[in-house]
């Protein structure tokens, strides 16, 4: 798989609404009972029929929502609300043609509405309607230039045509509009990996390794030295002068949550190391460092996620450094490429290391948990293990389930990460060729799998499993452009996972066939990986104890569902 795969899913919206949480008129408070009874005492108000269809609408009371906005409708002109509602009951209803008419009737209301042209657009791509999603897509960026969805949707629909050059002319807009965007600059580069362009590649993967946030003042230095001669209260005094002169620099805050876990205020180091995070979501010192001072204070679960997270992170880092060598490859610069492989094999421990803690952690959290429940501990871990003896259950836990579940794809890559933390290299890398043998498009996997094969001196079979995980199959484009449409359908996309395993219920092929379409999701971007990971953790926390595994591999998908 290429991480090209992600620029499928993005700019989907997940329900029409979405794109008009703006427009149609509802209050924070507003009690739908209350609603009704005074739509009843005056059933000629327009804003009260909306405001009562907007509420039905969000507690997915559909029949009553589309009866209010009929009704708004029929009470006369009152703008394009009741018709946009009308839309999004039917989109609920997977209804796309009365959901395509009434995002029409509001159009009449409101031409130069960018959101209802991206809404109508997203409405004939579902459809599979190219021709006319594209000129609704480039409408709504005439009225809104900045609109990244459409942007996005436009990407996505020119890789599905093979279409590089209009891709790569989408993504470099999208770097102006956000121009620290990790996801978006690694992106770009491989198209143009994939263009064929490695000169213009390499350039893209450098500048996607040099982003970090900036510093814009001297007296950072000053509050250093103020803490290491022990003037504690005065370092931190400066910190906060200097985040509230400059709060958008994230490194500030990071500085400043450093001070308050020495200062003892844990509440205050945890709120820095958010906003640091909230400021630059791709922040990997911050990300660790917030998992940090959780272990610290023994909340292990929530030190847990914010690795977990963090391995992410480093694993677009990983990708950007395995880019740039599969580009300086392909341009002739062979001592560079094998230089760059090696930078990414001395940064691959980070992740390795990381997904461990998150194993070990989640085995703390877990006896924790029941030790503050009094009950019985279903798996034997002593009550105060070493960090070797959890990683060892982790691994035992890996192990047992591959024994139900052997077609899972993510099963044999953290089973691998595992054993690659204990130093058996030899079981990791057949772990990893076993999860891409299951999914060819495992970009994850084919990364790890190379930096083992090299670091045993496979160097060969190392840079093309690193070519592999860079460059798109043909074939697998369509197949994961059409799954993301369908997921983006909820009612449409449950129905067509039932009907499947229906009818393939009782064959035996079909053993993994959730676990592996959640796989195939997070390929493009439409489940949270870090999510999925550690909810696959609590699973095997569930199989370990002999209690059925819960169908939630789709709790964390981007769109809240």
């Amino acid at each position: 798989m290429s991480y090209l795969l992600e620029a499928l899913g993005r700019g989907l919206l997940g329900r029409l609404r979405d794109a008009f949480e703006g427009q149609l008129p509802g209050l924070e408070d507003d009690d739908l009972e209350l609603l009704t009874k005074r739509q009843a005492d005056c059933p000629t108000s327009v804003d009260l029929a909306i405001r009562l269809g907007t509420a039905c609408l969000e507690s997915l009371r559909l029949t009553e929502a589309k009866a209010a906005f009929e009704c708004a409708l029929e009470l006369g002109p009152g703008g394009p609300a009741a018709a946009l509602g009308l839309a999004c009951v039917h989109d609920e209803l997977g209804r796309l043609d009365q959901a395509l008419l009434y995002l029409s009737v509001a159009q009449a209301y409101d031409p130069d509405d960018p959101a209802i042209a991206f809404a109508i657009a997203t409405c004939h791509e579902r459809r599979d309607e190219p021709d006319a999603a594209l000129g609704n897509y480039e409408r709504a960026l005439t009225l809104c230039p900045r609109l990244r969805n459409a942007h996005e949707r436009l990407a996505a629909m020119a890789i599905r045509r093979g279409n590089w050059d209009e891709a790569i002319s989408r993504y470099e807009r999208l770097t102006e509009l956000e121009p620290g965007n990790l996801d978006v600059l690694l992106t770009l580069a491989t198209l143009h990996l994939q263009r064929g362009q490695p000169l213009e590649a390499i350039e893209q993967f450098q500048q996607t390794l040099l982003i970090e946030p900036e510093c814009c003042d001297g007296q950072l230095e000053d509050a250093g030295t103020l803490s290491d001669q022990g003037r504690l209260d005065e370092a931190v005094h400066t910190l906060e002068r200097l985040v509230e002169k400059y709060p958008g620099a994230s490194e500030f805050h990071v500085h400043l949550g450093d001070l308050y876990v020495k200062a003892g205020d844990d509440d205050a180091a945890i709120g820095q190391y958010h906003a640091a995070i909230d400021l630059h979501p791709n922040f990997l010192e911050a990300t660790v460092k917030l998992g940090t001072q959780h272990l610290r204070q023994g909340r292990y679960a929530d030190a847990a996620e914010a690795f977990n997270r963090a391995v992410e992170l480093n694993d677009r880092l990983l990708a950007a450094f395995v880019g740039l060598g599969v580009a300086q490859e392909a341009s002739g610069r062979a001592h560079e490429a094998h230089a760059t492989f090696d930078l990414a094999s001395s940064l691959e421990p980070n992740s390795t290391l990381l997904f461990s803690e998150t194993a070990r952690l989640h085995l703390k959290a877990e006896a924790a948990q029941r030790e503050a429940e009094l009950t019985p501990a279903c798996v034997q871990v002593a009550k105060d293990p070493g960090a070797d003896n959890l990683l060892l259950e982790a691994i035992r836990r890996h192990r047992q389930a591959l024994l139900n579940n052997p077609n899972y794809a993510d099963l044999h890559y953290r089973h691998g990460l595992l054993l690659r933390q204990i130093g058996n290299f030899e079981e990791a890398i057949r772990a990893f060729r076993n999860a891409v043998a299951i999914n060819p498009d495992y970009t994850k996997a084919l990364i790890k799998l190379g930096i083992c094969l090299k670091e045993t001196g496979e160097t060969e079979e190392a840079i093309e499993a690193f070519r592999r995980a860079l460059t798109l199959r043909e074939g697998y484009v369509d197949v994961h452009y059409q799954l993301g449409l369908l997921f983006a359908q909820g009612a449409r996309f449950d129905l067509a996972v039932e009907e499947f395993e229906q009818a393939v219920a009782g064959n035996g092929r079909n053993i993994a066939f959730r676990q592996n379409l959640a796989l195939a999701l997070q390929n493009i971007g439409m489940v949270d990986r870090a999510a999925a990971t550690w909810q696959s953790m609590c699973e095997l926390t569930r199989e370990a104890e002999g209690r059925p595994r819960e169908r939630s591999w789709l709790v964390q998908d981007r769109f809240g569902r």
